[in-house]
């Protein structure tokens, strides 16, 4: 068991449950997205969470995701989740994420499902800067991650990943428990008085191969060297000090060649910073977190070292259906596959239908009274009084000059700067849905701001929340 770490400690009884030195300076007048799922680790993580806010000036939130992999138990862990967290007046967000349908080609299911959450998590953090996401892994996991990382050929960044804080981004994720155990965590909530969670019954199949390495590999290995696990996380600490003096070479490789881009550059990285700065490169201009795998980065380097025809060299990146890695003469650069044309106008009535697809998006509407609503700043989710809106409502896309009152302000704002504060993409601009009123003033951007429109006051007699969903 390890032994105290300084840091907030969740009462006298759990001392072994503390915040990490690193995530202390972090937590002051941050939002805590907590990712919930109902087992053990997760529901230690929110209630260790919650019982840690005051003191360490934080605001809490649950984001559960309902992956579509076992059915009715995956409908009974969404439904515990929500009773844990009405019980402690914790707000809850659910996403259904469906793996199996959005799974790629190649993709297995645990790989997907990071995708996709990581997707997720890009929407539902509308405000990066001052928001963190809280995970559960503990020091099982660690273990478990390095040696599959191992299996795959990791460099040392990928092989000490998992870490107690991690920037995937814009997006800064926390592990408080990688120095405590699995016992640890079930031992804090027995003092809790909690006797009962959620439990994966998918977790007890090998056929996952992070559950062939829990259930059948470490076993054996702890009975033919009882000290390897404390060695393998001591390894892990050795590889994220080497890493992290990697990525800082990394981070100044890329500032030296990121204005010109030029293949002679690309050319003279040394092989062990050329994977960091190409993830770098590619992650700025796709705007989300691409991690380079080695035959992308195999291609890039056989495509480098080429004699130059003056013809571009396209290569395709795994995962990306809008943009390939390109090279020519000149330079090294990213371009996009095609222009889609622009989504036209959608009419919805929302006492008619409650849900509507638009391009990539699932929109949801549902009337409540005033007094069963849990608000949440979550900005995929926005609450207005339902009598003031007239039928119908119309969904569309982003037009130049367009205009809105953002929520606590009186005057309008270009909707391209709020794109642009929100850290918004302008590829993604073009794709990503409005809620417009029936005169086509501007109620709400999902993910971005809600207008000051009709907002529920002591006087609404029915709301109605909105919910945006990412479909892929």
């Amino acid at each position: 068991m390890p032994g105290l770490k300084p840091g907030f400690s969740a009462s006298a009884q759990t001392m072994k449950l503390s915040f990490p030195p690193g995530i202390i300076p972090l937590l002051n007048g941050r939002k805590v997205y907590c990712s919930l799922s109902g087992g053990a680790d997760s529901l230690a993580l929110l209630l260790f969470l919650e019982a840690e806010r005051e003191k360490a000036r934080y605001t809490l939130e649950a984001v559960h995701f309902e992956h579509g992999f076992r059915g009715r138990a995956s409908v009974a862990d969404a439904d515990f989740c929500r009773k844990i967290c009405k019980k402690h007046s914790i707000p809850l967000s659910t996403f259904h994420i469906d793996v199996p349908r959005k799974r790629l080609r190649g993709e297995g299911d645990e790989e997907a499902a990071r995708r996709i959450r990581l997707e997720y998590w890009r929407k539902i953090v509308f405000n990066p800067e001052q928001s963190l996401v809280a995970l559960g892994h503990h020091a099982g996991d660690r273990i478990e991650n390095v040696l599959l990382r191992l299996f795959r050929g990791s460099n040392s960044t990928g092989l000490s990943s998992m870490r107690p804080v991690q920037k995937i981004g814009r997006i800064t994720f926390i592990r408080p428990f990688l120095d405590n155990t699995k016992a640890d965590l079930e031992e804090f909530l027995r003092e809790q008085n909690i006797r009962k969670w959620r439990r994966d019954a998918t977790n007890r199949s090998s056929v996952y191969k992070r559950n062939l390495i829990r259930n059948r590999l470490l076993p054996e290995i702890r009975r033919a060297f009882p000290f390897a696990e404390a060695g393998i996380l001591q390894s892990v600490r050795t590889l994220d000090a080497d890493a992290a003096f990697l990525e800082d070479a990394a981070d100044q490789a890329y500032a030296s060649l990121a204005a010109l881009s030029v293949p002679d550059d690309w050319r003279a990285l040394p092989p062990a910073l050329l994977p960091r700065v190409l993830r770098r490169f590619l992650s700025e201009k796709a705007g989300c977190d691409i991690v380079p795998d080695a035959r992308l980065i195999e291609r890039f380097q056989t495509a480098l070292a080429r004699p130059d025809t003056g013809r571009r060299r396209l290569i395709p990146i795994a995962g990306q259906k809008e943009i390939l890695l390109a090279i020519r003469r000149e330079k090294v650069e990213c371009v996009q596959r095609s222009v889609q044309p622009p989504l036209p106008d959608v009419l919805w009535d929302i006492r008619k239908t409650n849900r509507l697809e638009f391009g990539s998006f699932q929109l949801t509407a549902e009337l409540l009274p005033p007094e069963n609503l849990l608000f949440t700043t979550d900005k995929s989710t926005a609450y207005f009084d339902a009598l003031m809106l007239d039928a119908p409502l119309t969904v569309g896309i982003w037009k130049a000059g367009d205009r809105m009152i953002p929520f606590g302000r009186k005057t309008s704002v270009l909707l391209k700067k709020l794109f642009s504060d929100a850290g918004m993409p302008p590829e993604l601009r073009r794709t990503h849905p409005l809620l417009r009123d029936i005169r086509g003033a501007i109620l709400w951007a999902p993910f971005v701001k809600n207008s000051a429109f009709a907002p529920v006051t002591g006087n609404t007699k029915l709301a109605v929340k909105f919910r945006a969903i990412p479909l892929h």
